[in-house]
């Protein structure tokens, strides 16, 4: 399967919301009822992914397959926080691929690209955070070279 990665543009906006609008609805289904499925499309979520097509630390990777968007990535380079003497870091802060082109290297590719996109930007540490309960994507991260590094847990009250 020939797999064409390439950087969102503006006029690839629709898509790709309506993309992250799908990861969503899953994540919102299997791991997160506090998700609010009227951000994606909301005038929040469109400056959002406007900021990271458009600005230089925004990164917005599309995948095709036969000319057909298949799937996305979403990053960018990460504000500095409280420690003293960090690397530079992007973060992968979210990633879709349709489910009939999953585990056929769509997401590798798209990760592929996000990490020479982090090293033209003089990136030392790519992060990324997962629901503990999805396997899938903590296998993918594994399978990327990601390590656990924290561990946020949460209780209802």
């Amino acid at each position: 399967m020939d797999i064409i990665i390439k950087k969102a543009t503006l006029s690839d906006l629709k898509q790709v919301q309506e993309f992250n609008l799908k990861l969503f609805k899953k994540e919102y289904k299997d791991y997160d009822r506090c998700l609010n499925l009227d951000w994606t499309l909301g005038e929040t979520g469109t400056k959002y992914f406007k900021d990271k097509i458009s600005k230089k630390d925004g990164c917005v990777l599309i995948a095709f397959v036969k000319d057909k968007m298949v799937g996305y990535l979403c990053g960018g380079i990460k504000k500095p926080g409280y420690y003293k003497k960090s690397p530079i870091m992007s973060e992968l802060e979210n990633i879709f691929v349709l489910e009939k082109y999953r585990s056929k290297g769509v997401g590798g590719k798209l990760y592929e690209e996000f990490i020479k996109w982090s090293k033209a930007k003089n990136v030392g540490k790519i992060i990324v955070m997962a629901y503990a309960k999805n396997k899938a994507a903590i296998k993918f991260y594994q399978a990327n070279n990601f390590q656990e590094y924290g561990l946020t847990l949460e209780t209802k009250i």
